[in-house]
């Protein structure tokens, strides 16, 4: 038996152009973000801790507040959204809503009334 050397196809000049991409990046590495698909956004609150979200403009805000509200057991109904006292809507994304990398949004209890005068 004689074996024959390899095709020409897997150890030629075609094998030497294909670049390897990792599939997914290794801890502590570049998220690779110089694209601007990413943005970062910081939740703060009155009464939590700083929360930290990584998104897509696109994303629809909705899947931020009830991340938020889901970890802090918050009904989302009780809440209210402000980027720089413009208030977020759920159907928004993050593009609509006005946030950019590096943009905070303030979590404040929602209040009803108040502008009335109290009868005596």
């Amino acid at each position: 038996m004689s074996s024959s050397p390899p095709p020409e196809s897997a150890h030629g000049k075609e094998a030497e152009d294909v670049i390897l991409k990792p599939v997914k990046p290794e801890a502590g590495a570049e998220d690779g973000d110089g694209d601007g698909v990413h943005i970062h956004i910081k939740v703060t609150s009155q009464t939590a801790p700083e929360v930290f979200f990584r998104v897509k403009h696109d994303i629809k805000m909705q899947r931020i507040i009830d991340q938020y509200c889901g970890k802090y057991s918050l009904d989302p109904r009780t809440v209210v959204f402000l980027n720089e006292d413009k208030y977020i809507r759920a159907a928004q994304t993050a593009e609509e809503a006005g946030l950019e990398d590096g943009s905070t949004i303030d979590v404040n209890m929602a209040q009803l009334g108040g502008s009335g005068r109290a009868s005596i």
